[in-house]
């Protein structure tokens, strides 16, 4: 889950996301991001879209 502000990088990012899977980023249950770590859900999300793969298998 997500639990921090959107940015406009972010929500072309979420775009993206549920173009390639059908559901946007921030839904998944067994993960927790907040405002601190920014940096790493866009990092995780760009390299879910990079592999072709959802965010759980790429998440670090």
């Amino acid at each position: 889950m997500w639990y921090g502000k959107n940015t406009e990088e972010l929500e072309q990012l979420n775009k993206e996301y549920r173009a390639m899977f059908g559901g946007y980023p921030w839904g998944y249950m067994e993960l927790e991001y907040g405002d601190e770590d920014y940096e790493e859900y866009v990092h995780d999300i760009r390299e879910a879209l990079k592999q072709g793969k959802e965010l759980p298998e790429v998440a670090r």
